[in-house]
């Protein structure tokens, strides 16, 4: 049989690398905001699209809409977002920012900005752009295999 080195695989690598930013962010956005990742999310993802339907919002976060359901629910309760009827077809609700996330907004970037800062102490910036660009690219030949388009791809559209 042969061996075959986990620890040292590019998913496994990227794998950890994501959770430790996440873990990470999550960390910095609830001692400096009061808010977790998750609601982070939600604030960033109506911050480049105001009032998503709730499939739209989900699928943007990368989560099940029944999943995003109570937190959208405890957002709307704590006053971060607002659900309002669509004009045009009363059936579907449709997801805005409040004020109270719209203030949010400065603090969520420094708690990137720290993150960012953290996470690649030593790293040059050149670096950081190579890594950037292959693990982009390594995103497009996976969605190409998937038959799927990419964040970016479906922003152009």
């Amino acid at each position: 049989m042969k061996k075959f080195d986990y620890e040292n695989s590019i998913g496994f690598v990227m794998y950890s690398a994501s959770k430790m930013m996440q873990k990470a962010f999550d960390l910095e956005l609830l001692n400096k905001t009061g808010i977790n990742l998750v609601k982070s999310k939600v604030i960033f993802a109506l911050n480049m699209q105001s009032g998503p339907t709730q499939r739209e919002l989900a699928e943007k976060i990368g989560v099940e809409s029944p999943t995003l359901v109570p937190i959208i629910d405890k957002m709307e309760k704590d006053g971060y977002v607002k659900r309002k009827h669509d004009s045009k077809d009363r059936r579907i609700k449709r997801i805005y920012a409040t004020a109270k996330a719209d203030s949010m907004w400065d603090s969520m970037m420094e708690c990137t900005a720290q993150i960012r800062k953290t996470s690649t102490r030593d790293i040059s910036e050149h670096e950081i752009k190579f890594a950037l660009d292959v693990v982009k690219k390594m995103t497009e030949n996976l969605a190409d295999y998937l038959g799927e388009s990419t964040i970016d791809e479906k922003e152009k559209d």
